[in-house]
């Protein structure tokens, strides 16, 4: 008797927990078969268009009791598993079919249609050899319209963006490294931008001892529904003012003492700012950008501190002019190279790959640059403060100085502006650029470090034609950059 409680009790345990697991199993397969419709977007979906196979859809929907309002004979659509292999070489498993409003998931789809879903699926022919035979090739034989897959889109990708740095797809954004710092303020489509370099002419980072601080604004929206995600203005103002720095001159105990120095210098008395990006209203991808960076203060005679300037040799045939009033008192020390004016005029064309996918971009600009650079005397004289006469002042002059030289173009090459740029947004998002402009190649590219908002970006510049005495053949320099976006 003992042995038979025990026989008992071990049976109505084995079929509880079998009871358990089949309960389980259920929740379990529900669970997978309840498609989010934002994931259905990415699997095989197709349309049945056989007017057959769409009567027997329907009737087996009207058959199972669904509501006939929500059934439409006319909107039946397959959504099927991925194929782990090549299309033809397997049957598709159908997870979802859909008519008008109604669905059924793959466990009703096996309990309800049988045959049917098998010539859906392609693993029966509907019109070849042998009706309901099944096949070898698993080719869909009846007339259907493919819906094509979405590729999976991380939220960089989600709106197209005309920079990755500078993303108009946010309320709110901030980037800051070395070369640039960025902030977008809330939705008013405003930038305030701070940089060192003048890229432009391929002087990058602090190579022309150059800074600035400009204000981006909108001036005009665009209504164009098709590119208003990605071009969200036909128009843009640039506006603000250039500064000198004297970083790089002398930064052996610094932190940046790798960093090639430089020996140009940037205008006293700072620069005007100005640019305007305008996109042709017909077709807002294409349109033209201006610049110009313009001397607030002309340079003539002026009194500086030494150290806060880089300077390159004096040529043996540069010396004061006869009618100049230091002829024979002083002598010429150094010459000081100072950038004056740039300016850029250029048409652009923005080109996104795959509209519905915008994770590839390319940019193109082509036009005429302009840039100037002048030659300064360099001198010393006497403090008249200092009785001892030990401490001078240093003094920059252009005024009856013979020989100096001043660098603006004068070949064909010095006029052209050209860059590429392509930038992919997608899980690894990444960009890389190309421009050739005052006859220097300046290369850019920035990667990801840690997510979207820590990345590495580095700049190389080299020129194509014979140095001028204040450039350097090779100038390289990398910088982390934060990328915060609300």
């Amino acid at each position: 008797m003992k042995r038979f409680f025990t026989a008992l009790i071990a049976a109505l345990m084995v079929l509880g927990f079998a009871r358990t697991q089949a309960i389980d199993y259920n929740n379990l397969v529900n669970n997978l078969t309840s498609i989010d419709p934002e994931i259905m977007k990415y699997f095989p979906r197709w349309k049945i268009c056989e007017p057959d196979l769409q009567i027997q859809v329907y009737r087996t929907f009207v058959l199972l009791g669904y509501e006939k309002s929500q059934l439409n004979m006319q909107q039946i659509l397959v959504l099927a598993s991925p194929l782990d292999v090549e299309p033809g070489y397997k049957p598709y498993d159908i997870l979802l079919i859909t008519c008008g409003e109604a669905s059924m998931n793959s466990v009703e789809i096996e309990a309800n249609m049988g045959s049917l879903s098998e010539y859906i699926n392609g693993y029966k022919y509907y019109s070849g050899p042998r009706r309901g035979e099944a096949k070898d090739f698993y080719i869909r034989d009846y007339c259907f319209e493919d819906i094509k897959p979405e590729v999976p889109a991380s939220s960089s990708q989600a709106t197209a963006i005309m920079s990755y740095l500078e993303p108009t797809n946010v309320t709110h954004a901030f980037t800051l490294s070395l070369f640039e710092q960025s902030l977008k303020i809330g939705n008013s489509g405003f930038w305030l931008k701070s940089s060192i370099g003048t890229d432009e002419i391929g002087y990058h980072f602090w190579q022309s001892g150059e800074a600035r601080v400009i204000l981006k604004r909108p001036l005009y929206e665009n209504t164009e529904p098709a590119t208003r995600d990605r071009i969200p203005y036909l128009i843009n103002a640039y506006i603000g003012g250039g500064y000198r720095v004297t970083s790089g001159i002398n930064d052996d105990k610094s932190v940046l003492s790798w960093v090639t120095g430089r020996d140009l210098n940037g205008t006293p008395g700072g620069k005007l700012v100005a640019g305007l990006d305008f996109h042709m209203p017909f077709h807002p991808e294409f349109g033209f950008h201006f610049n110009t960076e313009m001397p607030l203060t002309k340079v003539t005679t002026e009194s500086i501190d030494k150290g806060a300037y880089g300077y390159t040799p004096k040529a043996d045939n540069v010396k004061f002019a006869i009618n100049n009033p230091n002829y024979g008192k002083y002598q010429i020390k150094d010459i000081a190279p100072i950038l004056k004016p740039t300016g850029q005029v250029t048409l652009f064309y923005h080109w996104w790959l795959n509209e519905a996918s915008p994770e590839n971009y390319i940019r193109f600009d082509f036009g005429m640059s302009y840039a100037e650079v002048e030659e300064y005397a360099a001198y010393d004289v006497p403090d008249p403060t200092d009785p001892s006469g030990l401490n001078t002042i240093r003094y920059i002059s252009n005024e009856n100085i013979l020989n100096l030289k001043t660098y603006k173009p004068n070949e064909t090459g010095d006029w052209i502006y050209a860059k590429a740029e392509y930038r992919n947004q997608s899980a690894f998002p990444f960009g890389i650029s190309f421009q050739y402009s005052n006859q220097i190649l300046l290369g850019r590219v920035y990667i990801p470090l840690l997510g979207q908002w820590f990345y590495l970006e580095g700049k190389y510049a080299t020129p194509l034609r014979g140095l001028r005495p204040y450039e350097k053949a090779n100038f390289f320099m990398i910088s982390p950059v934060l990328r915060l976006t609300i």
